[in-house]
């Protein structure tokens, strides 16, 4: 007798609540959508992205299973209801559901894909407005007293939906290339390359950035690159206009260049996933009329409740105004985003009038204004040889304790089976073992490194000179360039000229590796205090490439990276004990040749980790035998992972670049953008070669 009287219970409060629950669903999804939907810009967290990608699929799909509950439960009210308004469902819940299919500035699109299939947005688009508007010419009979509220709610829906339809369309590949097209001929005026010899204030003058005050003179050149971006982004080839972006960048720091490509990304960021670059200056019309019919709704809608107090059941009156006032915040949430953005101050500072100026100077120097994050300046790590050394250890030891007390035969084989079997893989979390800061010193690097090619390929001369302007060649080193420079090819040539990048990735890695901890190792006691700056920032880039070989493979060169990776990973287990003793910075005693010739037995012939070993006995040999210091030694290192940093990044499409921005932007992508910004590109090839 319980279960049928429960089961009766549910099903009454499913029934007077399903439309309710669904429709403040919604409503919270919106709501976290605009909080949460562009940290994705500077973050790489993995839980706000998870969370923030089960939103978004989740808020379309909610709001048009409301739309089809509303329907239904309008039809049974009218039959239902024919003496009494109470239980009446008020008729704008349909047009607010359509203000929520529209989605909220901050997250238009999760992803590329989403903005290709703006066509099936547009047909969604036309059948929800007519669910909607049936749902609304139903409550005609309904005897809903406040039905004229809806209208000003269905303006605001059809404006809000249609203007996201249009930014999806408006980030497609083929909508942006025929943007650029337009405007890669905005560039040509710059095409002359006396602009290269100009001096600095020429040149401001000539793109139009005189009389900006200083302080926001980063962002106007970072609008003006951020122009030659997208068509690059859409393609399409730079010609001699790459000269004003080349100056630019060669007046700045490492700080400084970084800074601006950082705005770039965000004004990317913004292109590609979100109503921000879109919504200002003309389109502002949209928004206004937005706001203004969701608040006289509000108005009407309180009017209404005065005079008729008892029109609708208490529920309905309480969700009504939350769906009525959530809409109100969020369209003022979302005006006060778009007023504190980089694309506001560029506007802002654009007018060149005092009052402006100092209005941009006040939200700068006020931290809870100027809220506007870039970057976060950080970049994942993965080393091969601990990650699996930890995972090997931590596996083995939790199930030998729980396999001691088991008797079940078959229990033991089911445990031993979902050893295997790991949770961060089975929620999609990438092998990120720590996140390491981008320091100055990096930048600086990186930044001078760039620079080193930028004088070898000499933009100006039109005369073929192989040996100095060859910009094939020179995008083509990826390490070779500095060990021909320290007279090494002969030692370490074969390590850098492998079939496969990521061969010598993995090799370099395993290496570098190696040397670190043998380096520790002579401090005595595990002392890595007195190791070389250098040898740090070399352990980092290290660990970032391996950790974009294993999550990201589309952002380096093809190849069977993947694979190399497991028969490695394979080979350390392998060998477990031996390497355990020597990455564990103890002061142990163990030696190369005893090691390589152990590694060399190993079944795991096509594994790279005796290649590795291999070449970390060169790299100490310098040190011991030919007389190098330790620092010149860690500094050739830190400049080949430069160089292959630069090599893997210009050898990476921009659709794959472009992807990373959703994740808080890649290293490797500001490497890239910063390399085509210095002529470093096959899409900045000039005429005349």
């Amino acid at each position: 007798m319980g279960i049928p009287k429960l089961s009766e219970t549910v099903k009454r409060l499913w029934n007077g609540w399903e439309l309710r629950m669904v429709m403040l669903v919604s409503l919270f999804l919106q709501i976290f959508l605009i909080l949460f939907g562009r940290r994705r810009k500077y973050t790489a967290g993995f839980w706000i992205g998870n969370l923030v990608w089960l939103a978004y699929l989740s808020a379309d799909w909610v709001a048009t299973f409301s739309l089809g509950i509303l329907a239904q439960k309008i039809g049974d009210s009218e039959t239902n209801c024919t003496n009494s308004n109470r239980g009446v469902i008020p008729a704008f819940w349909a047009p607010v559901l359509l203000v929520h299919l529209g989605g909220p500035d901050t997250i238009t699109a999760y992803s590329m894909e989403d903005n290709e299939l703006w066509l099936r947005h547009l047909l969604v688009l036309g059948s929800q407005v007519a669910v909607a508007f049936y749902a609304f010419t139903r409550s005609w009979w309904s005897e809903d007293p406040l039905l004229f509220v809806a209208i000003p709610i269905f303006v605001a829906g059809i404006i809000k939906y249609g203007e996201r339809n249009w930014v999806l369309r408006s980030a497609s590949s083929k909508q942006c290339r025929n943007e650029m097209n337009e405007l890669s001929r905005k560039f040509e005026e710059f095409s002359n390359p006396d602009v290269f010899e100009m001096t600095d204030e020429p040149v401001v003058g000539e793109v139009g950035l005189s009389d900006i005050i200083l302080e926001a003179k980063f962002l106007h050149e970072a609008d003006l690159c951020f122009q030659m971006f997208r068509v690059l982004f859409a393609d399409l080839v730079l010609g001699d206009s790459i000269h004003l972006a080349t100056h630019i960048f060669q007046q700045k720091n490492a700080m400084e260049a970084f800074k601006l490509i950082e705005v770039e990304m965000g004004f990317m960021y913004d292109v590609l996933y979100t109503k921000l670059a879109k919504v200002r200056s003309s389109r502002v019309i949209f928004r206004a009329t937005t706001f203004l019919c969701l608040v006289s709704a509000l108005l009407a809608f309180s009017i209404g409740m005065t005079e008729n107090n008892h029109a609708y059941l208490t529920a309905e009156i309480t969700i009504s105004y939350l769906l009525l006032y959530g809409a109100i915040v969020i369209e003022i949430y979302s005006v006060v985003l778009l007023l504190f953005s980089d694309w506001a101050m560029l506007w802002l500072t654009g007018q060149r009038k005092p009052l402006f100026n100092s209005v941009y100077r006040t939200i700068c120097s006020s931290r809870f204004l100027n809220n506007d994050k870039r970057w976060e300046s950080r970049m994942a790590q993965h080393n091969l040889i601990r990650f699996q050394l930890s995972k090997r250890k931590l596996t083995s030891i939790s199930l030998k304790k729980l396999l001691g007390k088991l008797e079940s035969i078959s229990l033991r084989k089911l445990l031993g089976k979902l050893k295997s079997i790991s949770l961060k893989k089975l929620l999609g979390k990438s092998n990120i073992q720590s996140l390491e800061d981008v320091g100055d010193d990096l930048k600086d690097l990186i930044f001078e490194h760039l620079l080193d090619k930028r004088r070898r390929y000499k933009l100006m001369m039109r005369s073929p000179d192989p040996g100095s302007n060859d910009l094939h060649a020179i995008l083509s080193e990826r390490g070779d360039q500095v060990i021909g420079r320290e007279k090494c090819l002969g030692n370490f040539g074969w390590s850098v000229k492998l079939p496969d990048f990521n061969d010598s990735l993995l090799t370099w890695h395993i290496a570098t590796d190696i040397c670190y901890h043998d380096d520790v190792r002579k401090n005595g006691g595990g002392d890595a205090i007195n190791i070389h700056p250098n040898c740090k920032m070399s352990i980092e880039l290290s660990n970032y490439m391996v950790y974009l070989l294993v999550d990201y493979p589309f952002l380096l060169p093809r190849g069977i990276g993947n694979e190399r990776y497991i028969q490695t990973c394979s080979a350390v287990n392998d060998d477990a004990t031996l390497l355990e003793r020597i990455v564990s910075d103890q002061h142990s005693s163990w030696d190369f040749g005893r090691t390589i010739s152990k590694l060399q037995k190993s079944r795991r012939k096509v594994s790279v980790l005796c290649a590795g070993f291999k070449l970390a006995k060169s790299l100490q040999t310098l040190v011991r035998r030919d007389g190098w210091e330790n620092q010149r030694k860690w500094e050739m290192i830190s400049q080949v992972w430069v160089e292959m940093l630069t090599y893997a990044a210009s050898h990476c499409g921009w659709k794959e670049h472009a992807r990373t921005l959703t994740r808080g932007g890649e290293l490797l992508t500001h490497v890239c953008l910063l390399m085509a910004h210095l002529g470093l590109s096959e899409q900045c090839l000039t005429t005349g070669f």
